[in-house]
């Protein structure tokens, strides 16, 4: 599993907003890669597969990051997350996730979306999770 499309995004809640846009702010990431549908193509797929989907944790660089991933990922999330961290695949966009697990700059992203490999994570927090879930069915 190799990530090409990865949006940056900030957990926050926005109760003027509807649906996914409600708990999280994306990032613009200046590409044309993540225009023209591509969150919402994603997030069909995620849906339509809704069934297969699970959540895991994983700790990773003394930060705890969940996952929510198709249940047949879950075996490939800590390699995914290490190599994404170590910068180890080159990605239309930076992902800054390497920044948030070392804590190389002041980088608001605390969540990313694969778009590509419909896989959503986030840095641990039990209240966002909880919003996630009613949302995201």
């Amino acid at each position: 599993m190799i990530p090409f499309l990865v949006q940056r995004a900030e957990k926050k809640h926005r109760p003027e907003r509807k649906g996914i846009d409600s708990i999280i702010k994306f990032s613009y990431m200046g590409s044309s890669d993540f225009e023209w549908g591509a969150l919402p193509n994603s997030l069909g797929v995620i849906r339509k597969n809704i069934n297969t989907y699970t959540y895991l944790d994983v700790p990773i660089e003394g930060k705890v990051v969940t996952v929510f991933c198709p249940e047949d990922k879950k075996s490939l999330m800590e390699t995914y997350l290490k190599e994404l961290g170590e910068c180890k695949h080159h990605l239309k966009e930076g992902s800054y996730f390497d920044s948030y697990l070392f804590g190389r700059d002041n980088v608001d992203t605390d969540l990313w979306w694969d778009l590509e490999n419909f896989v959503i994570f986030w840095d641990k927090d039990n209240a966002f999770e909880k919003e996630f879930k009613k949302i995201i069915n």
